[in-house]
């Protein structure tokens, strides 16, 4: 059943053409901006204040739509590119601090939300 399910969904997006495809995309975004607010949550401010200093909590992002092989659509969430590093020290913790896992903490947190935003999401995919 679920394979079927699967199929007819994306031959349902096939079918709808750029309509279709900008929907998922919309979807998907807003997916994984819930993601990414259950994630930042998760993450200490630091102290600093300095008007140059970026915050690892202020710069969790929601990358743009991509497809694998095997033609799924994704969005991946995460730090940018300069504070990645950041994410990685809490997540997995270093010699002398124990991990904090904010990640793994937004993802459970957040997993019926996103359940749900999918959901919904495939719902108003197919009745177009």
């Amino acid at each position: 059943m679920p394979a079927d399910m699967k199929i007819s969904f994306r031959n349902k997006v096939s079918e709808l053409g750029q309509k279709g495809s900008q929907l998922e995309t919309q979807v998907l975004r807003d997916a994984g901006g819930t993601l990414a607010d259950a994630i930042a949550a998760n993450i200490n401010r630091s102290k600093t204040s300095s008007a140059t200093y970026d915050h690892l909590a202020d710069n969790i992002v929601v990358s743009r739509t991509k497809t694998n092989a095997f033609g799924e659509r994704y969005v991946q969430v995460g730090a940018i590119k300069e504070l990645g590093y950041r994410l990685k020290f809490l997540e997995f913790g270093t010699s002398k601090m124990n991990a904090r896992a904010p990640m793994a903490k937004g993802v459970a947190q957040s997993k019926d939300a996103v359940a749900r935003i999918l959901a919904d999401g495939q719902k108003r995919i197919l009745k177009l």
